[in-house]
């Protein structure tokens, strides 16, 4: 179907450069927003959008008619009742890159339903090791798809969202798989982006895929209007000065294109614009694979369209949260990320994408929260934070600094009623009660909104 994202013959290769070893630098680019726009906008324009979706559609009977495309219509998407439906999106480095099958990039994509419909992005590291579907071996997640994708069996995807449901514990009914070599045009055929550019900072070794590298690339701080070429060196510098050089900056600098490729494709109008539709179609046709039918994919696009870009909520899975820690394998010395729980275990994980996937109207405004303490239970404070690790608090721990006895857990409100979405948030999570005073003793935190004493009840 698709040569630039065909199978990798060569299993040393995938051994040797996905599993175990540090994979070098490839499109490291956390897309999620374009993806989705790719997937579903302006592809219903005549017998060209059947072609297309014909090529991009995987499934052992993929031959569609024009008809295909009004079928289903009244149909809904699988979790739409549920009030969210999951997509998983992959990046991968494709033809004329080293490991062309590794995911490079895999985020779960939400779109929360409700009055405001929003979409939650959740990025899972590459390096995280986990029990890979069907192996039932611990590797690290981005050889998932490549074992899939093994002896042209092409079942890649297949494996990669089954490993994905496995560590998240979520149903995710659909996936797209999106290569790389058409990010330049396709930025190029939307006419560039604007990006605002946080602080200058330079790349001396920003690769030219010749095993060598460009002249240093530069950016200064401000706002630049960015060609395909231009942006994807914003996006792809692994080795900036200034505190550029990190996972988290790199990061940053992608989700800042995400929601300019958005509001860029909002104002073109691009599922109207059929020119600039026969260009996207041209440009994706052999970098694009989901198993969404047309129907579907229409239907998604209905779904999304006007949500706003303060309603696309972005977060990952690293060391930032106290989630992920970095971890040296003792056999091979090779660098992994593994739950800071310990290997093979996602309860934290699992509760902070829950969290962030809640629909809006049960996200808790931004708040610090401060866990205390008051049992001679070592580090179940720490485990009640793990319960509520979400994007929108700030969770710290202490003992218990007060001499009163707690026989149950309490939390306080120190807002004065200013935060009733935190506070629903921390009843619901904890299953305990609130306090009609503010919190009476000394804290750890300056001015915390909330206190949550611990005592032995939340001991399960």
């Amino acid at each position: 179907m698709l040569d630039s994202i065909g199978p990798q013959k060569d299993w040393e290769r995938i051994r040797h450069q996905s599993v175990w070893e540090k994979p070098k630098s490839r499109f490291r680019i956390g897309f999620a927003v374009l993806t989705l726009l790719l997937l579903v906008a302006g592809i219903f324009a005549g017998i060209k959008a059947v072609t297309f979706a014909e090529r991009i559609l995987d499934g052992p009977d993929n031959h569609l008619s024009f008809l295909d495309f009004f079928m289903g219509a009244d149909k809904k998407l699988q979790g739409e009742d549920q009030g969210t439906v999951r997509v998983l999106l992959l990046g991968i480095g494709g033809a004329g890159h080293d490991g062309g099958t590794l995911t490079d990039t895999i985020i779960l994509a939400t779109i929360v339903l409700g009055d405001e419909p929003q979409v939650s992005l959740v990025s899972i590291p590459r390096d995280l090791v986990v029990e890979i579907a069907e192996t039932k071996e611990f590797r690290k997640i981005n050889s998932a798809y490549a074992l899939g994708e093994l002896n042209q069996s092409r079942r890649g995807a297949a494996m990669a969202v089954a490993t994905a449901e496995k560590l998240l514990d979520l149903k995710i009914p659909y996936y797209g798989v999106v290569d790389f070599q058409g990010f330049e045009k396709i930025i190029d055929d939307l006419g560039g982006v604007n990006i605002t550019v946080d602080q200058s900072f330079t790349d001396s070794y920003y690769p030219d895929e010749r095993e060598g590298y460009l002249p240093t690339v530069a950016f200064e701080k401000g706002e630049e209007h960015m060609d395909g070429r231009r942006a994807l060196q914003f996006v792809r510098s692994r080795h900036g000065t200034n505190s550029e050089g990190s996972d988290f900056a790199r990061s940053r600098r992608q989700q800042k294109v995400l929601r300019a490729v958005k509001d860029k494709a909002a104002t073109l109008k691009v599922a109207t614009n059929l020119g600039l539709v026969s260009r996207l179609m041209d440009d994706l046709s052999n970098h694009l694979r989901t198993n969404m039918q047309p129907f579907e994919l229409k239907r998604l696009y209905d779904l999304s369209r006007d949500i706003k870009s303060e309603n696309i909520r972005s977060v990952a899975l690293d060391n930032s949260n106290g989630l992920i820690c970095d971890h040296i394998d003792e056999l091979t010395a090779a660098y992994q990320l593994i739950p800071c729980q310990g290997l093979g275990q996602y309860d934290a994980l699992r509760a902070f994408v829950k969290n962030q996937n809640a629909s809006q109207s049960e996200q808790p405004e931004g708040a610090t929260v401060e866990i205390q303490n008051s049992t001679k239970i070592d580090f179940l404070g720490q485990k009640i934070k793990q319960q509520l690790l979400s994007p929108n608090l700030t969770v710290n721990t202490a003992n218990f600094r007060g001499t009163a006895e707690f026989s149950e857990s309490m939390i306080y409100d120190n807002t004065g009623g200013k935060k009733p979405k935190t506070l629903k948030f921390l009843q619901s999570t904890l299953g305990i009660s609130a306090a009609r005073s503010p919190f009476p003793f000394s804290s750890t935190t300056d001015k915390p909104d909330f206190v949550i004493i611990v005592a032995t009840d939340l001991n399960k």
